[in-house]
């Protein structure tokens, strides 16, 4: 019995498996969007009260497992965590100091180490530039940190052809959007330009030839490519052509850099 079939015995007898983080970062996405005006996202918001902010964090350190958006159902709650969503990405300073000043207040029940945890939660939102625009052309931004280290990981060093046709194996596997850019892959993964451009070209080619032989020659170059990106990831395809990954857990360290490149992807001209 492989991976697969262990995941849907489980799921089977005990369903699905609840990942309390990937729900939080829906949330916090549909909290930015309530802020958008068609282009752009609004940051006009107001600032909470400190106690407002103190009960935010209390809640959030103390019921982990409970879902963000359940929490948010108090009011104060819910304008503390939309103050954090929006201003953290241009204003994050502004952001922690407001936190960092529960430290000085004392709040009954809220210790120096849940304000300090809640700040490392936040402080990802200052380093997005790490997480790199390759997000927005991903349609599993969940599983965004996998699939860049595995990507990473194989095209490192590697000739520009095998980079090429690994980038080919994601793009016909659904994990990365066919209209990313090709500069954007240059610049991601150092590769030089041209080199690219000439083999990523020849393999389109060679897979959509009318000559069914060199079509066949072409998919037999890409099945090893394409299983060491499955390995490397920790994905599979399923008959359906439904993407299943292995490890669903989303960790807090890649949970805000996600919001903040969802937000710069989906309002931008």
């Amino acid at each position: 019995m492989n991976i697969e079939e262990i995941s849907e015995e489980l799921e089977q007898e005990f369903g699905k498996p609840r990942n309390v983080t990937e729900e939080n970062v829906r949330f916090m996405m549909s909290l930015i969007a309530e802020q958008a005006n068609g282009k752009e996202v609004d940051e006009n918001v107001p600032q909470p009260s400190l106690d407002a902010l103190g009960m935010t964090i209390l809640a959030v350190m103390s019921y982990q497992t409970t879902p963000w958006e359940e929490l948010a159902k108090k009011p104060a709650i819910r304008r503390s965590l939309k103050y954090i969503a929006v201003r953290s990405k241009n204003h994050y300073d502004e952001v922690e100091a407001l936190i960092k000043g529960l430290m000085r207040t004392h709040a009954k029940g809220l210790t120096q180490k849940m304000t300090l945890g809640f700040i490392k939660v936040i402080r990802a939102i200052n380093m997005e530039e790490q997480s790199g625009k390759l997000i927005e052309y991903t349609p599993f931004p969940a599983h965004y940190e996998a699939i860049l280290h595995g990507l990473h990981s194989l095209i490192s060093g590697e000739h520009p052809e095998d980079a090429a046709a690994i980038i080919h194996c994601a793009i016909d596997d659904g994990i990365i959007y066919s209209t990313v850019p090709r500069a954007l892959i240059v610049d991601e993964f150092n590769l030089k330009k041209s080199s690219y451009d000439k083999y990523f070209s020849r393999i389109h080619t060679e897979l959509h030839d009318n000559d069914e032989r060199i079509r066949r020659q072409g998919k037999g170059r890409m099945d090893d490519h394409r299983k060491s990106l499955r390995n490397a990831i920790g994905y599979t395809v399923k008959p359906d052509n439904e993407v299943y990954f292995y490890s669903r857990k989303l960790g807090r360290k890649n949970f805000f850099s996600i919001i903040v490149s969802y937000c710069r992807s989906i309002f931008r001209p």
